[in-house]
């Protein structure tokens, strides 16, 4: 059972995401959801489930891709998704890199989630870092991180923005 709380004007939920590099940090993957939003690969954890796992679980259900992972932001989100809802998140992100030309993930086309339950509803592909600032995310704070990813240690982030 997935960590997530909703009614008819809010939403809350747990979320694991991971900041996916290439081998020269040039590009980061990036998910396409639908409205043209685009977050970081991950989902929703379950409960009785770490975060680490559940990150992993995704990585490999979503992607088929089987990585080290470092946590490197904990952050807690307010606010609102396209539809009007008032989101709140708590996320765990963390850093990786792959080899891209091991995954089959090689150029910048999108491809569709292996999870059959998104069902060609989330599209993951390459995106220059340098070229960024371009996607439409949901939680804009991430694209800053994916710039200034310079730093090992462990950050708590809160983003409290009620307008996107």
């Amino acid at each position: 059972m997935v960590i997530t709380i909703k009614d008819d004007t809010t939403r809350f939920g747990v979320r694991v995401g991971a900041i996916i590099f290439n081998q020269d940090h040039t590009k980061v993957l990036v998910q396409r959801q639908k409205h043209d939003i685009y977050m970081l690969p991950g989902g929703r954890l379950e409960t009785l489930e770490n975060t680490n796992s559940a990150i992993k679980r995704e990585l490999i259900e979503e992607l088929g891709i089987e990585c080290d992972v470092h946590l490197k932001y904990i952050l807690e989100a307010i606010t609102n998704l396209p539809n009007g809802t008032k989101y709140h998140e708590i996320g765990f992100y963390y850093n990786t890199q792959i080899d891209e030309n091991e995954t089959g993930y090689t150029d910048d086309k999108e491809y569709d989630s292996l999870d059959e339950e998104h069902d060609g509803k989330s599209k993951f592909k390459w995106a220059k870092v340098s070229e960024i600032d371009n996607y439409n995310f949901l939680l804009d704070i991430l694209k800053e991180k994916i710039k200034s990813d310079d730093s090992n240690q462990l950050e708590h982030i809160i983003y409290d923005k009620p307008n996107i």
